[in-house]
């Protein structure tokens, strides 16, 4: 009954034209605040910018596409998610995390450009950059790159319970540096992508 039931929901074009309305009201609404939020932001950078001396607008220019940026990465990975949950469920999720992902790495290319117009401030960030990458690399980037890795292998996906590093949990969230297990009393177990790449994973089946 409850199948038959379930079957002439699915068929019901009045109940479709129903969740489809909600969806696209979602959509306009996610639409409309992040409208909003972009023109305040814009709109009180330049009447800051007016008060500021010239070597100081490029750091609030950056303030601006940190925050402009945020709400643009997270709007559009909602928007996509919300999209595409219906038709992919479960990979969905990875959707979002990829759109993050790679927001994340335009603005820090656009902060760098904006950075790069002062040389002393360029040589700065030439310097430190190579001190960073040498000492993070085999830890920061190594994440990032093992949560790229995740994100197009998908040898696990969010929702899978799986055992490692001794611990069971159901994974929720893949993360830029770490994915995220909980487990059946409800704790919440951080394991750093490098880690979970190298170490043996078991997938239970239920």
């Amino acid at each position: 009954m409850d199948n038959e039931k379930d079957k002439d929901d699915n068929n019901n074009p009045k109940l479709n034209n129903r969740s489809s309305g909600k969806k696209e009201r979602s959509l306009l609404k996610t639409l409309t605040i992040m409208i909003i939020a972009i023109a305040v932001v814009v709109a009180a950078s330049s009447l800051i910018e007016q008060l500021l001396e010239h070597r100081y607008r490029p750091y609030l220019r950056i303030g601006v596409v940190s925050i402009i940026g945020y709400f643009v990465i997270n709007s559009l990975a909602n928007i996509f998610y919300k999209l595409s949950y219906d038709s992919l469920k479960k990979n969905a999720e990875i959707i979002r995390i990829l759109i993050r992902i790679i927001g994340a790495i335009i603005v820090i290319s656009i902060i760098i450009s904006y950075l790069s117009q002062d040389p002393i401030i360029a040589t700065s960030i030439g310097t430190i950059t190579a001190i960073v990458i040498g000492f993070a690399s085999q830890n920061i980037l190594g994440n990032l790159i093992s949560g790229l890795y995740f994100a197009i292998t998908r040898p696990f996906r969010i929702g899978d319970k799986v055992t490692v590093f001794g611990n069971t949990g159901i994974i929720f969230d893949i993360g830029l540096l770490y994915s995220k297990l909980r487990t059946d009393d409800g704790d919440i177990i951080l394991a750093p992508n490098t880690s979970m790449v190298s170490t043996t994973i078991i997938i239970r089946n239920s």
